[in-house]
């Protein structure tokens, strides 16, 4: 039970940590396996987000008529390694966790607490925050530079994405004349452009924010600013490139029909 504004509240809670096939033993997810072919970890990493999909399909499926909504208490990758498996602190976990915060949104007519990693600590690699030992600034982990990106470019209610190139994972939502994408390119070495539409209304401006380095590049603290999101407006003919292994939120300004 949660308590908000005087009133009381019911959610049921479930946890929803993956091994995202780590542990077969030729996955690339575990030690340092993943530093080895890039190309199979990425891979790798791109499907993680089919477990948890899953889990939230069997959760839907076990509260089906009951009317309560869902709280995701504890979500996060749980890979064997050292302190969780360093490939975490690598961009291309940030954006295998973008692909899981998109399948949370698709969910979210149920779904609505979520999490995608522990808040803050000085080693475990599923923190958001990562403290370093003795001296050192706090630094964002790819996870938080996602999940702050999404939090900050997000509408109040879900809209219906119709057709994506492939390659992109899109969720949309609106509130009042604003619409957001959060937009994830899973290919590894290719960058997709596309034109932006919204079905029976005019885009009259747009601007993108996103995060897009190198997959293999691993955050710490002395270079945790690579992953700080640029800024840029969309195109007036409303082509929009979006770069390999990159996540992005879109803001649209349009004008047409009320909600």
């Amino acid at each position: 039970m949660l308590e908000v504004g005087g009133e009381h509240l019911d959610y049921l809670a479930f946890h929803n940590m993956f091994s995202a096939g780590s542990r077969d033993e030729r996955s690339p997810l575990k030690g340092i396996e993943y530093r080895k072919d890039p190309a199979r970890t990425w891979e790798h990493l791109m499907n993680a987000c089919r477990e948890p999909e899953a889990k939230m399909q069997a959760m839907r499926e076990q509260v089906a008529g009951y009317e309560v909504p869902l709280a995701l208490t504890e979500c996060h990758f749980a890979l064997p390694g050292r302190n969780r498996c360093k490939v975490l602190s690598s961009w291309a976990a940030g954006v295998a966790n973008a692909r899981i915060l998109n399948v949370h949104e698709q969910n979210g007519d149920i779904l609505k607490i979520a999490t995608l990693a522990d808040f803050c600590g000085t080693r475990w690699q599923v923190n958001a925050i990562m403290i370093p030992s003795l001296r050192g600034k706090p630094y964002m982990m790819p996870v938080a530079r996602v999940m702050s990106l999404y939090r900050k470019h997000t509408g109040q209610k879900a809209i219906d994405v119709t057709a994506t190139p492939n390659g992109l994972d899109v969720t949309a939502s609106r509130t009042s004349d604003r619409v957001h994408l959060h937009v994830v390119n899973t290919n590894r070495t290719r960058s997709v452009a596309t034109r932006l539409e919204v079905d029976g209304m005019t885009i009259q401006s747009g601007r993108v924010s996103e995060i897009a380095t190198d997959p293999e590049f691993e955050v710490m603290e002395t270079c945790s600013e690579v992953l700080s999101p640029i800024h840029r407006d969309i195109a007036e003919d409303r082509y929009c490139t979006f770069p390999a292994a990159s996540v992005s939120a879109v803001e649209l300004t349009v004008l047409g029909q009320t909600e």
